[in-house]
């Protein structure tokens, strides 16, 4: 086997490959998901890629995320694996990968994930999380408490780092502790961004174009985009077109 720079040509080849594996498993299955982030960004102002991404983003839904995975876990194909707390001893996300056996990466907006066996390209698999908008602040909050818990657990925070995010989470549990929110109304939370969909909003969802073929997202990609990006059709400067990694190779 021999490793080969990557062009971002070759990235987005590997992407796609991913991408059409694993959406047609879910379609299959009648999973729903919706395109996330910069790959819904790419498919409604590009109709594919962002030129300088490297990585694929899906959100799949609380209340079939876990259907979903294991559908993924036994049906991807050869060269990529489901990757979450099953397959990686040391995985700490909230949400699981599919991994590329063919490729292999060095972090760069992301060191922590360097604790990975695996080192491939992938697609995040987003759990976009179902529930009362009453039940949001203790949601995030529990969340949040499981994540830095898992990451400590893995050895992957410090013992200061610890402290100041435990205090963080009680000064939010205390703001938070006044919210009431309505107990009748279904929200669709980007749970990082701390904001929502409604259901007229999320569904029913559309097909998107995205290079050579369509997939699934939300009906109101508009909303969605602007609630996480502001001016999301102006692209940002070259000075400000970050990527995820410092090197990709190819694997052959």
């Amino acid at each position: 086997m021999s490793k080969i720079p990557a062009t971002p040509e070759m990235i987005h080849d590997r992407l796609y490959h991913l991408a059409k594996a694993t959406t047609g498993i879910l379609e299959k299955h009648n999973i729903p998901y919706s395109l996330a982030y910069g790959t819904l960004l790419g498919a409604v102002r590009h109709q594919g890629f962002i030129p300088w991404d490297e990585d694929f983003d899906l959100w799949l839904f609380s209340d079939s995320y876990d259907e979903a995975i294991e559908y993924l876990r036994s049906e991807l194909p050869e060269d990529m694996f489901l990757e979450d707390e099953k397959s990686e001893p040391m995985y700490f996300h909230g949400w699981a990968h599919v991994k590329d056996l063919n490729s292999e990466t060095a972090q760069n907006l992301y060191p922590q994930d360097s604790a990975y066996s695996h080192k491939g390209l992938h697609i995040d698999l987003y759990k976009l999380p179902v529930l009362k908008e009453s039940e949001m602040w203790n949601y995030i909050d529990n969340e949040f408490e499981r994540y830095i818990n898992k990451r400590r657990e893995k050895g992957l925070l410090s013992d200061e780092d610890y402290q100041v995010r435990l205090d963080k989470l009680a000064n939010d549990r205390k703001e938070h502790a006044s919210f009431k929110g309505d107990p009748d109304k279904t929200i669709y939370l980007f749970l990082t961004e701390h904001i929502y969909l409604e259901e007229n909003e999320a569904f029913p969802l559309k097909r998107y174009k995205f290079e050579d073929s369509e997939y699934l997202a939300f009906n109101d990609a508009d909303k969605a985009l602007t609630l996480l990006y502001g001016d999301y059709m102006t692209p940002p400067p070259e000075g400000k077109r970050d990527t995820i990694h410092s090197e990709v190779y190819i694997i052959q």
